[in-house]
């Protein structure tokens, strides 16, 4: 069925895969000065979140942001204060 006041058409396919995938989860802790540090779940790699336009658009305790590294979407969630990871129940 096409709609016509939407234009699909314009859309590009790879689009739609990325939107039916899943996103995957990295722990954040924050650092010195408001940063945040994750480590990527694709890569490995640890990044470092300083840009203060993208840590305010985070809401806490979890947020969507694309990484820096692998250029995919991850799920943030965030540790305590001072880096101390919040006590959970078992």
């Amino acid at each position: 069925m096409h709609i016509p006041s939407l234009p699909w058409d314009t859309i590009h396919p790879s689009a739609f895969g990325q939107a039916a995938s899943m996103v995957r989860w990295a722990k954040a802790t924050p650092r010195a000065h408001g940063t945040l540090r994750y480590q990527c779940p694709v890569t490995g790699s640890l990044v470092l979140i300083t840009d203060e336009t993208a840590l305010a658009k985070l809401p806490r305790p979890r947020g969507r942001l694309r990484c820096m590294d692998c250029g995919e979407m991850h799920l943030l969630t965030q540790t305590g204060e001072a880096g101390l990871p919040k006590h959970e129940p078992r």
